[in-house]
Formats: structure tokens, C-alpha cells, sequence
């Protein structure tokens, strides 16, 4: 993901970080204390992970993150501005697990497989990905109940999070999902199974989760609620 890049401001002051230069080894990773890395974070980042999106960030001093450039934001928050279409510039096997929500619906297919390889790639032996997007399953079978409970839900999380005036129509609800927000690919959970398996996993390991269930708590507990009425939850076990 690399065109329509965007500044977005942060409040904590944003540092380079001294003598990190890519790729990452190993021994940075260790140093730095970082167990996992968040794919796909936009601004919402975390401590202890390293967060990573294509964005280029700018805190209110007008320091900005640049594209290979890890950045420190705050005293222990870690981001590092990259184009996860290509090969990370990370050693391999050097985290516990992956996170990623809400990511992989807005690269296309041959991409999100090419992703998954590099995931495969970077955990360690038995580590986990959980990865969470919107469910074609709720998108289709909603549209064929007639209570309309999931999609009255979901209408009244757009106008939530800010989205002005949101139409109430069926058609319209499936449209958007495929049509705004810069979506190419939308799942289901054999959708997701097909692509693990055609990045290495076995199909075995790729496991349906509830918001919040999952193997890892340090993982799961980072579900944001906004979007758990429309979002399929997967946990892949290398």
C-alpha cells in the first residue's frame, strides 16, 4: 500500500530511534522488548509491539516517521512506516505472534497470500497470528433476514464512528463493504483458510475466534469493540 499517503497527527513526540537500522535482527527485536508485531496499526498503536502501517505519521512539533525510519512515539511505543505488499525488512522468526486488524481486506488476494508468507517468515516456531476483518458471512446472511438485526446494528456503529447520514438499504450496506474504504477482498472464514494454506499454514491451524477468545489474552485483549459486530476473528498457528 503505497499511494494516498496521509499525515496524521499524534500527540507524544516522535524520536528516531539511534543505531536501528533495517533490517531488523533478532537482537533488536529482543533489545527493543518487542513480542509482536501490529500489521496494519494506523494510529492505533501499542507498547511492547512494533506497529506498522504504510502511513506516514507527524506528532504536533511537526516531527514525522519516513519510510524505513523506526520511530519511537512516546517512551516505549514502536513504529516503523513500511509497504507490508513487500518482503518486511525484518529477520526471520523473531516474534511470538501477530496481530492485524481489519488490514487484509484493503490488499488483494495474490498480496494478502504474499503477506501471510511473510507473517509465516517473521513468527517463531508455534507463534500465532490473530487477524480480524469484515465478515462476508454476516454481510450476505444479513441481508436475507428479514429482522434486519445485523444491519440495523451495524448502521447505528457507522454513524458512531462518525460516518454522516448512512443509508439504512440493504443494498447499499453489501455495497459498501466492497466499495468504500479502499477494500479489495472480502471474507469469509474458508476465504481465509484458503489463502493461510496457500501461505504455508496447515488448515488445521487456522481457527475461527470469538471478539475477545482467543489462545493469547495479550493478543485478543487488543479486539476494538467499534468493529466486532461485523468482524470475523481468526487466530493462524504457525
Amino acid at each position: 500500500m503505497t499511494s494516498n499517503q496521509k499525515i496524521i497527527p499524534v500527540k507524544n513526540a516522535i524520536k528516531s530511534v539511534p543505531f536501528k537500522f533495517l533490517p531488523l535482527t533478532a537482537s533488536d527485536i529482543q533489545e527493543l522488548g518487542l513480542r509482536g508485531i501490529h500489521c496494519g496499526s494506523g494510529l492505533n498503536l501499542h507498547s511492547g509491539w512494533l506497529n506498522m502501517d504504510y502511513l506516514s505519521i507527524t506528532d504536533e512539533l511537526g516531527n514525522q516517521s519516513k519510510a524505513g525510519n523506526l520511530i519511537s512515539v512516546g517512551e516505549d511505543t514502536y513504529y516503523l512506516q513500511c509497504d507490508q505488499t513487500q518482503k518486511i525488512p525484518i529477520d526471520d522468526e523473531v516474534f511470538d505472534y501477530a496481530f492485524s486488524e481489519h488490514f487484509i481486506e484493503h490488499i488483494s488476494l495474490q498480496q494478502a497470500v504474499e503477506w501471510l508468507k511473510e507473517i509465516r517468515r517473521l513468527l517463531k516456531p508455534d507463534g500465532i497470528l490473530r487477524l480480524s476483518t469484515p465478515d462476508l458471512y454476516l454481510y450476505v446472511s444479513g441481508y436475507l433476514d428479514s429482522s434486519n438485526n445485523f444491519y440495523q446494528q451495524h448502521h447505528q456503529n457507522l454513524t458512531n464512528m462518525g460516518f454522516k447520514n448512512p443509508p439504512q438499504r440493504k443494498a447499499w450496506m453489501v455495497n459498501q463493504i466492497f466499495r468504500f474504504w479502499g477494500h479489495q477482498w472480502i471474507y469469509d472464514f474458508e476465504e481465509i483458510q484458503t489463502i493461510a494454506v496457500a501461505a504455508g499454514f496447515k488448515p488445521e491451524s487456522v481457527v475461527k475466534c470469538k471478539f475477545r477468545e482467543g489462545s493469547i489474552p495479550e493478543v485478543y485483549r487488543l479486539d476494538l469493540a467499534i468493529r466486532s459486530d461485523e468482524s470475523l476473528y481468526v487466530e493462524i498457528h504457525k
